[in-house]
């Protein structure tokens, strides 16, 4: 369905097939998302089977590797990715069953390459997604560097054994792990996955680059001849090939000889600044039963189609509607210290938006079949909304009460600039209403505040249309940068009070954690989702469980979940949460001391560059701020940290800091204090070893060991 789209992409779908232990940990930051969903739904889980792939042909002659790339570490002679799907429903509720294959051909020139290929790691789809996804093949072959072929079955292979110390320990049973025997240097290997997937495929961005030089890159896709596929090319990427059979038009992009750009896809990169790339979009309009009165020529027509298709309000019972309004402006107004008729415009915006951000349950799933039909005051009273519908309230808001507006489009920051001479809903990150304040315009965006954007919105070119008015033009905004560099507002503040009990080998923290600003927007939503709902401990109760999942002597129990504030209003949008959390068995006990793992209290969200050394691209920042966690520990006697003198750190250069502070308190009292800032939005390739010297001295307190040695 197209809802399904918004949530779960062809490219994330992609990539969690194969996963590549050299960029695992970028990835695990950057699909949080896909893996809490994952989590979320794995009390359905299920060991999910595949078959062997039927090789079509003999694996192919080894090339001959151009002088460019001879000293690189290793080389992709053919890197594909190929998809195929079938349609049906009725336009918006279009289904698909596709079927996806990647496959690449890779040569081992040097050690540090193995890694990336000794193991063939695997996402396991379960629960829910699960239901919508299948790994349907799986198989692998080697050419050995004597010219032998050998022709593994994936499950045969052996699985190996994941201690604590090995990257996969804590994610293990998320994933399928095989070894391929003996890999060596010179040797060749073919990989190829088919998945299964009933998620919507509208269109993309898409690049050829991989991490290492590729010889010859495709990616084809085949529709039925009823799905019109529109597309464009830029910075020289070559046209597409394409071929109709009796069926299906299979659109092919292929380049050859690429060089690496391990960064290609990774955070901080705006890799249409750069690379050759392209740009599709399926059209479904054949699906409608209506078919459109006039066509999209332009990003104005563009958006007057969005809300014919998707932003018409249905209201049921009037009274209720007004009922429901006229109470919350009547509250609304004593907070205010007014009467409820002499309130202005933009409190009245600010009232809805702050009972959406605080009341309502955004329904991730399909709607029962009864809500579909049913009209806004439904949902509003309550409390809970699916995407469109929440579109629809705010329509219908401006318009009942006469307030001026504007439907606005994004593409975010990172994915380049809005081309407004390819009309495409691909390059659409995500439609939002814009009202008039006086001389300026405020935003509504989903369950945000009052003017509350994601980062990804800010510094770029967004457009805008009054709906309202048939021959309303298009026009620019630009929220400006302003936002991005508020360090005194971006804030991100962790405060833990550890009890640490060593003859029982356990601790109990009290947890609070503050965020304001553009750190608001992404810690926000899972937990305001369980506190809405009020299953806050729930929820903090099943993310410790997953962390510790494969830990089966380590036991979390958490109480005393809440919220204790939740701001809606610019610039701060202050959000602060607490909880309590019993740990057993976290400690490891040695002759005179005991020792915890570091990131088990120092987790900061910081800004991963990938390829430092030999980077291609610059490296944009999100944006910038001050994230700070302090942990004060407590124990029943005399204690020190005895590693102190090699923790305590300090580095500070133009576009970051990081500081690790250890404070003795009392005897029985230990103070720590790790900070991390970003200082510059954008950073030049040439200089991103110096973002990386900060992130290093980060990654070296987080990898290591807090140990504790009784006096």
């Amino acid at each position: 369905m197209f809802k399904m789209a918004r949530n779960f992409s062809f490219l994330s779908l992609v990539y969690l097939i194969l996963i590549k232990p050299k960029y695992y940990f970028i990835m695990k930051s950057s699909s949080f998302a896909i893996v809490l969903i994952l989590f979320l739904f794995s009390h359905n889980s299920f060991a999910q089977g595949f078959g062997d792939y039927q090789w079509k042909d003999e694996m192919m002659a080894t090339p001959e590797i151009p002088a460019e790339f001879a000293e690189a570490d290793a080389v992709i002679f053919n890197n594909e990715i190929y998809s195929r799907g079938s349609f049906s429903g009725t336009f918006p509720y279009i289904e698909q069953l596709a079927t996806y294959r990647t496959q690449y051909h890779v040569k081992i020139l040097k050690e540090d390459a193995l890694e990336d290929y000794e193991r063939l790691v695997l996402r396991r789809f379960k629960g829910r997604i699960a239901d919508y996804v299948q790994i349907k093949t799986v198989d692998i072959r080697v050419r050995k560097a004597s010219g032998e072929v050998l022709d593994f079955k994936v499950r045969d292979l052996p699985v190996p054994e994941i201690t604590e110390e090995d990257d996969y320990f804590d994610s293990k049973d998320d994933l399928f792990i095989y070894q391929v025997p003996d890999l060596a240097v010179g040797d060749e290997i073919e990989v190829v996955t088919i998945i299964e997937s009933k998620f919507l495929d509208q269109g993309r961005i898409v690049n050829l680059y991989s991490a290492y030089p590729t010889l010859n890159s495709s990616f084809t896709i085949s529709v039925p001849l009823k799905v019109k596929l529109k597309g464009d090319i830029y910075n020289g990427m070559p046209t597409p090939n394409v071929r109709t059979s009796s069926t299906n038009r299979i659109f092919k992009w292929e380049m050859k000889n690429l060089k690496g750009v391990p960064e290609a896809n990774t955070q901080g990169t705006i890799f249409t600044k750069d690379l050759e790339y392209f740009i599709y979009e399926l059209n479904f309009d054949a699906f409608r039963q209506d078919q459109l009165m006039s066509k999209v020529v332009n990003y104005a027509d563009q958006i007057f189609q969005y809300s014919e298709d998707f932003l018409k309000a249905r209201v049921r019972k009037k009274k209720k509607l007004t009922e429901f309004y006229d109470k919350m402006f009547a509250d609304g107004a004593v907070a205010f210290g007014k009467n409820a008729e002499d309130l202005q415009a933009i409190e009245k915006v600010y009232l809805l938006s702050d009972f959406i951000s605080k009341k309502m349950k955004m329904v991730s799933e399909e709607l029962e079949d009864f809500e579909k039909s049913e009209g806004i005051e439904y949902f509003l009273t309550n409390e809970k909304t699916d995407y469109r519908n929440l579109m629809r309230i705010y329509r219908d808001f401006f318009e009942r009460f006469e307030i001026p507006y504007f439907v606005a489009i994004g593409k975010k920051r990172f994915d380049g600039p809005i081309d407004l001479n390819f009309v495409s809903s691909t390059q659409i990150g995500e439609y939002f209403f814009i009202f008039k304040n006086g001389d300026g315009y405020l935003s509504v965006n989903s369950t945000g505040g009052l003017n509350e954007l994601p980062w990804s919105f800010y510094n770029t070119k967004c457009y805008m249309r009054d709906i309202t008015d048939r021959q309303a033009k298009l026009q620019e905004i630009n929220f400006g940068d302003a936002v991005l560099k508020d360090v005194k507002n971006n804030k991100r503040s962790s405060r833990a009070q550890v009890m640490v009990d060593f003859k029982n080998n356990s601790i109990t923290q009290k947890v609070s954690n503050s965020y304001s600003g553009l750190y608001v927007r992404g810690a926000r939503g899972w937990v305001a989702t369980a506190h809405k709902a009020d299953t806050l401990v729930k929820a903090l109760q099943q993310n410790f469980d997953r962390n510790y999942r494969a830990h089966k002597n380590i036991k979390a129990t958490v109480s005393n979940a809440k919220v204790s504030k939740f701001e809606t209003s610019p610039p701060k949008f202050s959000f602060k949460y607490g909880y309590q959390v019993s740990i057993e068995n976290l400690l490891k006990e040695n002759e005179d001391n005991f020792s915890v793992q570091t990131d088990e209290f120092f987790t900061h969200n910081i800004r991963y560059v990938v390829n430092p050394e030999n980077r291609v691209l610059d490296y944009h920042v999100p944006f910038l701020g001050n994230d700070k966690e302090e942990v004060i520990f407590t124990f029943e006697k005399d204690t020190e940290l005895a590693n102190a003198e090699d923790l305590i750190t300090k580095v500070d250069n133009d576009f970051a800091s990081y500081e690790f502070k250890v404070t003795q308190l009392k005897p029985n009292m230990i103070r720590i204090q790790s900070i991390y800032q970003t200082k510059k939005l954008f950073v030049a390739k040439e200089e991103v070893k110096k973002l990386d010297e900060i992130n290093q001295a980060f990654i070296k307190i987080r990898d290591g060991e807090l140990i504790f040695k009784s006096k």
